[in-house]
């Protein structure tokens, strides 16, 4: 999980100079996947757009439009990182589907393109579960939900997924293979958080509780001009 937050925001970093370059050429796609592992589904489209640069045609930064879904049985989903308390949300099943706009940069290697992308700021929705509410003691507001269930869904406003905690979102890093000029395959890791809103404040004061996952993905990947 550390290793793609490093790829991602070294990614970042590297942009922020290029910006300073002529822009030339732009690209555009659009990236249809699935993400698996251990029962968890995760696919999702993507459109994505680059603008090359005039001095470093190799270099690309982009930014696009993310549309995904996360699927997956029993799932348990703890409060901010920075909670002193093990409360918890436990669910037997979870489905949460989302929009996004993302930011990223790829370098192009003959027909690689290899990069890396993150989801800015976004929307999430689905329908509501029943969770069970654990925690270690009764004690603060909110003790009086112990052992109850608890009907939440999928948190709506999401920012940042990849630095905070309590977001819906995703971040990816990725290699991408033009077979021809009009058909590729991508080869990716998504890192991400799906994250839930408790219809009433339980342990200090939390109501967004979350949990992390990071699964390979596939997709093919369609240019629209070049």
């Amino acid at each position: 999980m550390k290793s793609i937050r490093f790829i991602v925001l070294f990614v970042f970093l590297t942009s922020i100079k290029a910006f300073s370059q002529d822009l030339s050429r732009v690209t555009s796609g659009i990236d249809l996947g699935l993400g698996y592992q251990d029962k968890v589904w995760v696919p999702s489209v993507t459109y994505h757009q680059e603008l090359s640069l005039s001095n470093f045609p190799w270099f690309r930064i982009g930014w696009g439009v993310r549309g995904w879904g996360y699927y997956a049985g029993r799932t348990d989903m703890l409060p901010k990182s920075s909670a002193l308390n093990a409360d918890t949300l436990k669910f037997g099943k979870v489905s949460s589907n989302g929009i996004s706009f993302l930011l990223g940069a790829n370098f192009r290697v003959w027909r690689f393109d290899i990069g890396a992308n993150t989801d800015l700021v976004g929307l999430a929705f689905g329908l509501k579960r029943q969770a069970l509410y654990a925690a270690d003691g009764l004690y603060d507001k909110g003790g009086e939900h112990y052992n109850a269930y608890l009907k939440s869904g999928p948190a709506t406003l999401n920012a940042l997924p990849l630095l905070m905690d309590k977001q819906n979102g995703q971040s990816e890093a990725y290699v991408r293979f033009w077979v021809t000029d009009r058909i590729g395959v991508k080869v990716a890791y998504v890192h991400g958080r799906v994250t839930y809103a408790s219809p009433e404040k339980l342990i200090n004061g939390q109501t967004r509780y979350s949990a992390t996952f990071g699964v390979p993905y596939v997709a093919l990947s369609f240019p629209l001009y070049n």
